[in-house]
């Protein structure tokens, strides 16, 4: 199939998705795994590929009408409630939709503030399911008193968490799924570690709040993060960072989630900011470097997926190419866009929805929809690779 088929086939799956309703109802409030992740790609779909389609706006009233984010319930950023109002406020600053966000905001920004005091309490500063996403959406409202007091309380929190050690600043925030203990690791990681935690940090600092305690960290853990890079031959193919300091690996595949794009982004972003060349420099390093990673093995995926599959690298390699003109960038996002179209595969079951993704070795193949697994995602990737100008909706990574 063809690109405009294919993005054309996903679009229509996500019609007949949402208009069955047929997603599992614990997730009817998830921007990653339930239905606003198809939302967000219909939206850009009828904008950038066939304007003639308005179907995006109609199934937005019902979701909303349905979306009850009472105050007690889950607000983590991936599966709970804050991700479909960071939806609604990136469709409006966008101009996708006309809606008053301010006035939408107000009672769920203070519903908000009381659930990340809880996520707090607990030393949970996690970016998909903890403090660190919430922060992400209310730092987009830090003119408000109580915006601005969690996020001087989120910063003064993960300072008594972080550790200073003769390589620089630990921040041991993730935590280990399969062990009983409470016990922290660092992880070079977007979507539960350090990496993600300096992005916001620096965000929180553009809004002056905590503007000493938010570059000291962002500098002291950056130097953890450099002095934990591996020491390599001059052509080997592993990767430049582990994903998870817990002495089970030294290596990382290429990945939204972990490795070396995500340190590469959080360093080029810090660095821009900060106006810290050094930092600017080593993320193009890694980025250069890891364009040799360009099969599979190599890089350590089997499917399309935006968080570690062929369609997440792409997208990464198309930040840094508009970032920096580089062909060479270019050219890797177009190696691993060309993979992903040869990845794709719909399901013959008329019934079943998505696209082919690995589930782990416990599922295996089976066919996602979802925006961080499936087809919403890999189709966002899909649509920016014909464009001439990047586009926003890499925002929700934190590529933006």
């Amino acid at each position: 199939m063809k690109l405009r088929e294919i993005q054309t086939a996903i679009y229509q799956d996500m019609i007949k998705l949402l208009a069955q309703k047929k997603y599992d109802t614990a997730n009817v409030n998830s921007l990653f795994k339930g239905p606003w992740g198809p939302l967000f790609y219909m939206f850009y779909y009828e904008q950038y590929v066939d304007d003639t389609q308005n179907h995006a706006v109609g199934y937005l009233e019902q979701l909303y009408e349905a979306f009850d984010p009472t105050p007690g319930t889950n607000y983590s950023y991936c599966t709970g409630n804050t991700g479909p109002f960071w939806l609604l406020h990136h469709l409006s600053r966008h101009d996708f939709i006309d809606i008053d966000i301010d006035y939408l905001a107000a009672d769920f920004i203070a519903a908000s503030v009381l659930e990340c005091e809880f996520y707090l309490a607990q030393q949970n500063f996690d970016f998909l399911h903890g403090a660190g996403g919430i922060c992400t959406f209310l730092v987009e409202f830090a003119d408000r008193k109580e915006v601005k007091e969690i996020l001087e309380k989120f910063v003064d929190g993960l300072m008594n968490v972080s550790r200073l050690t003769d390589k620089g600043r630990s921040m041991p925030i993730f935590f280990m799924l399969d062990k009983p203990t409470r016990e922290g690791v660092d992880a070079f990681s977007l979507a539960h570690g350090v990496c993600s935690l300096q992005i916001l940090l620096l965000r929180i600092h553009k809004a002056g709040i905590a503007q000493e305690t938010c570059k000291k960290l962002i500098e002291e853990s950056i130097a953890f993060v450099l002095n934990h890079k591996n020491v390599l031959p001059p052509d080997s193919q592993q990767a430049l960072f582990p994903g998870i300091l817990d002495g089970m690996a030294s290596s990382s595949r290429l990945s939204w989630c972990y490795g070396d794009l995500n340190v590469a982004m959080a360093l080029w972003h810090c660095g821009k900011y900060f106006r810290e060349n050094k930092w600017m420099d080593e993320a193009l390093s890694i980025m250069h470097y890891n364009i040799r990673r360009d099969t599979d093995e190599a890089a350590g995926i089997v499917d399309t997926c935006l968080c570690h599959g062929t369609a997440g690298i792409a997208a990464f390699y198309r930040k840094f190419w508009h970032e920096t003109n580089d062909k060479a960038f270019y050219q890797c996002a177009e190696h691993w866009h060309q993979n992903t179209l040869g990845k794709i595969t719909f399901p013959e079951d008329p019934s079943v929805n998505g696209i082919r993704a690995w589930q782990g070795k416990d599922k295996q193949w089976e066919y996602c929809w979802d925006l961080l697994d499936g087809s919403s995602g890999v189709g966002l990737s899909l649509i920016s690779h014909d464009q001439n100008e990047p586009l926003p909706w890499d925002e929700f990574l934190l590529l933006t």
